[in-house]
C-alpha cells in the first residue's frame, strides 16, 4: 500500500500485542501444529486484507470492484481452491459420512444450525469487507482484535467461561492499547 505511519502509531500496537499475549499466557496447552495453523491463518487474513484493499483502491482489475464484489470474488476463488483440498483429505465418502453422522445426531435442527451458521458467517464477512473499504488494513486488524476481545468478554458473561486475573489484565491492556492506537492514528494523520 506504500503507507508509512508515524512511529507513535506503530508503538501503540505494542500494548495490544502484549495484552493479547498476557491474556493468552494462562493457556498452558500448546501444540506446534496448531500454532503453525494459527499463524498461517493470521498471515492469510492479513494478506487478504492488504490485497483486497489494493484491489478496492485501484482501478487496474475492474471498475466495479467495490468491497462487496471483492468479497464475492474471493469467496468463489476460495471455494474452488478448498474443495479439492477437502476432497483430497476427506474424500467424498468421508465428507458424506461426517454429514450423515451429524444429521443423525441432530436431524433438522442440525440443518437449521448449518444454514444459520452459513448465513451469519457470510454477513459477518460482508460487513468486514465493507469496513475494510472504509479503513486501512492496520485499523481493520486492530478492529478485528477488539472484536475478539468482545467475543471473549461475551463468553465470560453469557457462558460463565472461567477467567484468570492474568486474562483480565491482558484484555484490559489490549483494550487500552486500542485506545492508544486510535488516539495516535488521529493525531498523526
Amino acid at each position: 500500500m506504500g503507507e508509512v505511519l508515524a512511529w507513535p502509531v506503530y508503538a501503540s500496537l505494542l500494548p495490544i500485542i502484549g495484552g493479547v499475549a498476557l491474556a493468552s499466557a494462562s493457556e498452558l496447552s500448546f501444540n506446534w501444529l496448531c500454532f503453525g495453523a494459527a499463524m498461517g491463518s493470521n498471515l492469510g487474513s492479513a494478506a487478504r486484507a492488504v490485497y483486497s484493499k489494493k484491489v478496492m483502491s485501484g482501478g487496474d482489475i475492474g471498475e466495479n470492484m467495490d468491497s462487496a464484489n471483492v468479497y464475492a470474488v474471493l469467496t468463489i476463488m476460495a471455494t474452488f481452491m478448498l474443495i479439492p483440498i477437502s476432497l483430497a483429505i476427506e474424500g467424498p465418502s468421508g465428507m458424506m459420512k461426517g454429514f450423515n453422522a451429524a444429521y443423525a445426531a441432530g436431524g433438522t435442527q442440525f440443518l437449521l444450525h448449518m444454514v444459520y451458521s452459513g448465513f451469519f458467517y457470510y454477513m459477518y464477512n460482508e460487513v468486514a469487507f465493507l469496513a475494510l473499504g472504509k479503513l486501512d488494513p492496520v485499523s481493520h486488524a486492530v478492529s478485528n482484535t477488539m472484536k475478539r476481545v468482545v467475543i471473549i468478554i461475551t463468553a465470560i458473561l453469557v457462558f460463565g467461561t472461567p477467567v484468570t486475573p492474568l486474562g483480565v489484565a491482558g484484555s484490559a491492556i489490549a483494550v487500552f492499547g486500542t485506545l492508544l492506537y486510535s488516539l495516535a492514528k488521529n493525531k498523526f494523520k
